[in-house]
């Protein structure tokens, strides 16, 4: 088995950590929208607790978006040269299009295959090498 210096890839692996931030800045937006819009007393903690987990949750995928797009990108360049396998760049376009899955959900349909994939085609090319 052959061992590559490049260990970018466990950046890349953070990938689904994005779509549980988006499903968690969700469900806190959904629950404020419903407490501060009931028509009895709003609990105000409930309100707080959703707003402060809604924003944390989606600016932290944001931020773990813009982790796994950079890895991407160094570990497509650290393995540019490699005998055994060269991702071409195009693969950037499943970071990027996981960067536009931390603000719009629906594209966590596309984005989790591709990087899916390229890790298994990384771990796949490498390993047999």
């Amino acid at each position: 088995m052959n061992t590559i210096s490049s260990s970018w890839w466990y950046g890349v692996a953070l990938f689904p950590l994005v779509a549980v931030a988006t499903l968690l800045s969700d469900f806190g937006s959904r629950t404020f929208i419903l407490v501060s819009s009931s028509g009895g007393d709003p609990n105000v903690a409930t309100g707080i607790a959703s707003f402060v987990l809604a924003v944390v949750s989606f600016w932290g995928g944001i931020l773990v978006a813009l982790v796994v797009f950079a890895c991407l990108l160094a570990d497509i360049r650290a393995l540019g040269d490699d005998e055994h396998w060269s991702p071409s760049i195009a693969w950037s376009l499943g970071g990027l299009v996981h960067l536009g899955a931390a603000v719009f959900s629906p594209l966590l349909l596309a984005s989790v295959p591709l990087l899916t994939c390229y890790l298994y085609r990384r771990r796949d090319h490498l390993e047999r090498s």
